[in-house]
């Protein structure tokens, strides 16, 4: 049987290249060919080009912004007797990883392979997979374990899926825009709507990353100083739920920052635009201010004796909604 690994990757780091190769050495091992993509813009060193049979850059990363698609995180602060949530949205990743699966489909099936195993990066090629990789075993999919919670198993992953050639072939069909943008959900998501249309079973061995991407980010605090913590809004008029689906009301676009986590009073200077605010803040505290989030062209926060610079990062941010519970 002849079979290929492909590999979908984003290695922007020294890190994640090195785990590439050495994944693609053990698959080469396997007696595996490896086919890798790569987006142009990430310009990998040669010996991993090398390492692989077919190597692919493309100019494509087709990453979803709002308000077509993002992913949302949200946290709640608890401030005297109210509470401070705070929602701060990235692109959504997800089309990307699914496009990068369906190119990789239609360009390995112009080959002459039997067995198709759709990998990411920098899975963790275990003994059980190692020995599912030697079999000639297809259509199968994985569970994947939960990287901040290792008892949590997400029900379906991109991560490992084992395809024969027709198979692959509808499944590269399914994979469109339209499918992924008609419900809420997440690419995993997709993979279970072709389990269920193609009736493909799951193994009870689940795939982990080597690299959890999430892992170390802190998505409500711009600070680099550990003594205080601060969040930046940045919002069209939208409609809250504040504490319950049936109590909503309308966040105007202004531009706030939410300053907690502190044990002494500090001295916050804003400067939007030219023009100054000054504040001393006592307590966990959101300050609004007068100019609208669309509004913003400089954007400059000094607080003690910490200088921030936040024009293009402000620039750069999707969507962050920072508001009282009971308001």
């Amino acid at each position: 049987m002849k079979k290929i690994a492909l590999i979908s990757t984003f290695c922007d780091t020294d890190e994640k290249q090195n785990v590439l190769y050495e994944n693609i050495v053990k698959l080469k091992e396997f007696g595996v060919d490896v086919m890798a993509l790569s987006p142009n813009f990430i310009t990998l060193p040669q010996h991993i080009i090398s390492a692989c049979d077919y190597f692919f850059y493309t100019k494509d990363n087709p990453i979803l912004k709002w308000p077509v698609r993002d992913f949302t995180f949200w946290k709640s602060i608890e401030v005297k007797n109210n509470w401070v949530t705070m929602h701060h949205n990235v692109p959504d990743y997800g089309w990307a990883a699914l496009y990068q699966t369906k190119k990789l489909s239609q360009l390995a099936l112009l080959f002459d392979y039997d067995i198709f195993y759709h990998l990411i990066y920098d899975i963790e090629v275990d003994e059980v997979i190692e020995d599912e990789i030697k079999s000639n075993n297809v259509n199968l999919l994985h569970p994947r374990q939960d990287p901040n919670n290792p008892e949590v198993l997400w029900e379906s992953t991109l991560h490992f899926m084992v395809f024969d050639r027709e198979m692959m072939e509808m499944v590269e069909k399914e994979i469109t825009l339209e499918s992924y943008l008609s419900t809420n959900g997440v690419a995993e998501g997709e993979v279970l709507k072709w389990k269920n249309k193609f009736n493909i079973p799951t193994s009870g061995h689940p795939v982990k990353d080597k690299i959890y991407y999430w892992g170390e980010k802190d998505f409500f605090n711009y600070s680099i100083n550990p003594n205080y913590k601060f969040f930046l809004g940045k919002n069209e008029e939208t409609i809250i739920w504040r504490g319950e689906p049936t109590k909503s009301s309308t966040l105007n676009s202004n531009m706030r920052i939410f300053v907690y986590d502190y044990s002494q009073e500090k001295n916050i200077i804003v400067i939007i635009n030219g023009k100054e605010y000054d504040e001393i803040v006592v307590e966990n505290k959101i300050l609004e201010f007068e100019e609208t989030s669309d509004e913003i062209k400089t954007l400059i926060i000094k607080i003690d004796d910490d200088e921030y610079d936040l024009t293009k990062k402000y620039f750069e941010m999707s969507k962050n909604l920072i508001y009282y519970e009971n308001d």
